[in-house]
This record gives structure tokens, C-alpha cells and sequence, in this order.
């Protein structure tokens, strides 16, 4: 099953929720088990409701929502704000919608309820209802459902924060990615970047991490591996860093690029950003560059 990213929503009167210790923890130990430090980071980066639905309730909502005809695929959220409330470290309530296993392609809208017991990070209970009029066809549950964004709804900018990774030998910058649809929309964890001269060469300058494909959890007996997409709303953006070798530190060598234009794929379709900056690798090696997940962006330095 699939992932969707959220913002945080807590419980009301201006005052946060807060999970229980042993709840935390649990969090932690899961969190840290994930092998790829980029991979790590950006679930890291999510609200701390998300979390507690991901990995307190997720497991737990398998069972119930198969006794309501669910297949294996839900989501615990849906693409309107309040979809997960933190209301307390005993209860987290949200909305949801699941694929019917009856037929494979109808959707069920639900509304949830996620019981834990703050002293053990367990979960007690969890309750599903279906609302009413719930039952959807393909075409409106993918209107729920947000679709992979398209290169013409996406802005693509370069930011070196005034030099600030630059040191070393070292150079690198902020890929910055803006939704600028009207719908919000998936991009994967680590999309596709690649490098051009200044005639639209497409140059040997390759990514040396990749964010690792992750289990979809304990519950059921599903071994396939697969990451989830980023979320991004109309008008959000979302931020990776960029990090290469830029000095001729290898003694055999003069063996450096300097790409024109940084190319992010999409799809079919791709999206341009001019590029200042040189990439540097030893004699007969490939130039290569680090990149991480995409993140929610900050206004940081």
C-alpha cells in the first residue's frame, strides 16, 4: 500500500498533543531501523501525527478494514487538512478510503479511530466506519487520490545558499521544486536528475545514492519492496541538496565537467535549471553527485 505525507493537525484549544514516552520510543526503534540514512532523514522530516499513524496504527487498520471489504490497498488520510488528528497519546482519529476487494476498483471513504495505551505504544483498538455514501467509483477515488505530477505544472530552481556548501573541495546546492497546478501531486523520494552541456548533451555525470526501497511493514505477508511518493499541495515546495566533488583533488588526473543545464526527468516530460558549478572525478571515472529525498522546504541558510 501507498503512503500519503500530511501536515500536522492536533487536537484543539491551541495546545499540541504530545505521545506518551513508550510511544516515542516505539516511533524512534522503527524510524532507526530504516537502513538508508536519506531514506531515514525524509521520514524523519514528517509530522509527528504521521508518524504516530504510520507506525502505531497502520498494522492495526488491516484486519478491521478487510472485515469491511477492504483489498490490500488504504490509505490512512485523505488530500483535505484535518485527515489525521493527534486528539490525545490514547487516540488518533482521521478519515480515510480503501479499495474494494469485491470488485478492485471501487473506493470506500471511512472515518477511523486509532486506540493506543500510552504506557506500552501499543495499539488497543482501531475502529473503522464507512461514511456515508462512501462507495466510489475509480474515477472519483482518483480525484481523492493525488496522480503523479506532470513537468508543466512543475518549477524547478537552483539555490547555493550563498556558498554555503562550498569548502573542501566541495561544492553543492538546493534543488527547489514548486507545485504550480492547481491539483496537489506525487514526485518520487529521489527524482530522476540529470546533467547537459551547453548544446543539450546529455553528459556522464551520474547520482551515487539512491534512497532504498523499504518493506510496507509487518502487517500481512506482502514482500513487495517499493518507496513512497512525495506529496506536494498547489503552490508547496519541496527541497533536495545536491552534493559533488568540485576540486582537482585526484593526482592523476584533470578529469572535470561543467554541465550548462541540471535536468529534472518527470515522466515523459522534463524540466530545466541553468547550472554554475563543476563536477571533478578521477582519471577514467564517471563525475559523480550525492542527492537526498525531497523534504518539505525551509527557509534556512
Amino acid at each position: 500500500m501507498a503512503l500519503l505525507f500530511s501536515a500536522p493537525v492536533f487536537a484543539a484549544e491551541g495546545r499540541e498533543s504530545q505521545p506518551s514516552k513508550a510511544e516515542l520510543d516505539s516511533i524512534n526503534r522503527q524510524v532507526a531501523a530504516i537502513q538508508n540514512p536519506q531514506d531515514r532523514a525524509a521520514v524523519q522530516n514528517q509530522s509527528l501525527v504521521w508518524k504516530m499513524t504510520t507506525f502505531l496504527c497502520q498494522s492495526a487498520a488491516r484486519a478491521p478494514l478487510t472485515r469491511l471489504g477492504a483489498d490490500d490497498r488504504f490509505f490512512l488520510q485523505d488530500d483535505q487538512p484535518g485527515s489525521q488528528v493527534l486528539v490525545s497519546s490514547s487516540l488518533l482519529q482521521g478519515r480515510g478510503q480503501f479499495r474494494q476487494a469485491a470488485d478492485g476498483i471501487s473506493w470506500t471513504l471511512f472515518q477511523w479511530s486509532c486506540h493506543l495505551d500510552p504506557a506500552t505504544g501499543s495499539v488497543k483498538s482501531f475502529e473503522a466506519t464507512p461514511l456515508a455514501g462512501a462507495g466510489v467509483s475509480a474515477s472519483s477515488a482518483a480525484r481523492h487520490t493525488p496522480v503523479a505530477c506532470q513537468a508543466a505544472h512543475l518549477n524547478v530552481t537552483l539555490d547555493d545558499r550563498n556558498g554555503a556548501f562550498d569548502g573542501m573541495s566541495q561544492s553543492g546546492t538546493v534543488l527547489t521544486v514548486r507545485n504550480t497546478g492547481a491539483e496537489a501531486c506525487t514526485l518520487p523520494p529521489v527524482p530522476l536528475v540529470q546533467f547537459e552541456d551547453k548544446s543539450g548533451a546529455k553528459l556522464s555525470v551520474f547520482r551515487r545514492s539512491t534512497v532504498r526501497a523499504r518493506q510496507p511493514g509487518s502487517h500481512g505477508a506482502k514482500t513487495t519492496q517499493h518507496v513512497e511518493p512525495v506529496l506536494i499541495e498547489p503552490g508547496a515546495v519541496r527541497e533536495a541538496t545536491l552534493h559533488w566533488v568540485s576540486g582537482e583533488v585526484f593526482d592523476d588526473s584533470h578529469n572535470c565537467v561543467q554541465p550548462a543545464w541540471l535536468v529534472l526527468k518527470v515522466g515523459q516530460g522534463e524540466q530545466r535549471a541553468a547550472f554554475k558549478g563543476h563536477f571533478c572525478a578521477p582519471a577514467g571515472a564517471h563525475q559523480v553527485f550525492d542527492q537526498s529525498a525531497l523534504q518539505a522546504h525551509t527557509d534556512a541558510q
